[in-house]
């Protein structure tokens, strides 16, 4: 009595069962009827089987002579070398990076807000390879095959991998990591890849001089590179669901074009951008150049910062005046005083109420030549036109040093 219970309860546990009941990945395969094969396959898209689900995979492949906007793809090879010939760093540079380790990479999701909620549904990259350039994208036709997406994605990078995108720090790498805590024990680890965010240059080179930063906007206006019958994103993830309700590859086969043209600008904006950083007297504006300069000393460079404002010197425009500025104050960083005062003098003349020129040439007499007399004379002479409290207040500090009031054309003129 109690043996055949326990049978019974066995068999509710699944116990009594000795073979597999799963079929085999053979099995599922050729049980499976993938949705409109034939026209998959007339888009020279694969099946990718994983965990008995599968996705869609789409590789394209280029030579090297080919152009995408301004360049050929060939020309990657000439920025890699760029970057090993200068002894300068810079958050774009390659320096001790291969072509082929760079992963020009993109997504399309679901949404464009980040969060759990939101599913990417085509990533891939463009990639130097076997002295051409390979375009390899992942689409998931449904949320049961994220495992198969991110397992065939992360088998085939590797991990000596270097991500190149667009906004893809703030997001879409961020959101490759948020679904990959749903899938993460089943494929493996996300590698610790670098990154280059071509965003962040765009911005910097032209966020004063384009409409917008938008990638379609910078392919027009730097690369001239002009998309025919280009999917608007607002559109993309619209496809993608209706997809979902009929499977029909017709209704993405847009959405593929329009993420191989972005993976494939971003090989071309960094050839084009790397171009201009390591060589801006050939390739860079003056403003690209200024700006080029301020990255510089922003990341310390500042000799190769110094040497770009200093060319800068002869402008008419008002670049001159500022990077008059951003070289004497770099001068006072490097403590050459002497040199400093001459180029903020040369800022006061070409600009008698630049306010900052004249804080930092009379902070310069006053503590590093004690020249407490001409500090004032150039303190009173911005007060006349601020009456900033700050400035009163220097002007009281520098009387109580000599003693006296010094009024604008009293002082005897040393510099």
């Amino acid at each position: 009595m109690k043996k055949a219970k326990l049978n019974r309860l066995k068999g509710h546990m699944g116990l009594n069962n000795t073979k597999k009941v799963e079929t085999s990945l053979h099995d599922q395969k050729q049980n499976t009827v993938i949705p409109y094969e034939q026209e998959w396959t007339n888009f020279r898209v694969y099946p990718y089987w994983f965990d008995g689900h599968y996705i869609f995979i789409r590789e394209t492949f280029y030579p090297l002579d080919q152009q995408h906007g301004l360049y050929k793809f060939e020309q990657l090879q000439d920025s890699i070398a760029l970057w090993e010939s200068v002894q300068v760093d810079h958050p774009l540079s390659t320096k001790g990076i291969r072509a082929d380790q760079l992963l020009f990479f993109d997504t399309e999701t679901t949404g464009l807000s980040g969060g759990a909620g939101n599913t990417i549904f085509l990533l891939g990259f463009c990639q130097f390879k076997d002295n051409g350039i390979l375009v390899k994208q992942y689409f998931l036709p449904g949320p049961e095959a994220e495992v198969a997406l991110y397992n065939a994605f992360l088998n085939d990078i590797g991990n000596d991998k270097y991500l190149v995108t667009y906004n893809g720090k703030a997001f879409d790498w961020p959101q490759v990591k948020t679904r990959h805590t749903f899938v993460k024990e089943h494929v493996p680890k996300l590698p610790p890849f670098g990154h280059f965010d071509l965003l962040h240059a765009a911005r910097r080179l032209w966020k004063n001089v384009l409409p917008t930063c938008q990638l379609k906007v910078v392919e027009e206006h730097e690369l001239q590179f002009m998309r025919e019958a280009d999917t608007p994103s607002y559109l993309v993830p619209m496809l993608y669901f209706d997809f979902l309700n009929d499977p029909n590859p017709e209704y993405v086969q847009s959405v593929f074009l329009h993420h191989e043209w972005d993976v494939l600008s971003l090989l071309s904006l960094y050839i084009h951008l790397s171009q201009k950083i390591i060589k801006p007297s050939a390739f860079a504006t003056s403003i690209e150049t200024f700006e080029i300069a301020r990255w510089f000393e922003f990341v310390g460079e500042a000799d190769q910062a110094m040497n770009l404002y200093q060319s800068l010197l002869t402008e008419t425009s008002d670049l001159k005046m500022k990077s008059l500025f951003a070289y004497a104050s770099l001068l006072k960083k490097k403590k050459s005083y002497l040199e400093a005062v001459h180029y903020f003098k040369q800022c006061v003349k070409l600009q008698p109420d630049h306010e900052l020129a004249i804080i930092e040439l009379a902070k310069l007499l006053e503590h590093q030549f004690k020249d407490y007399e001409n500090a004032l004379f150039y303190c009173e002479q911005l007060y006349k036109r601020t009456n900033s409290k700050e400035i009163r207040k220097r002007i009281d500090r520098l009387q109580r040093k000599t003693g006296k009031r010094i009024f604008p054309g009293q002082a005897q003129e040393m510099w």
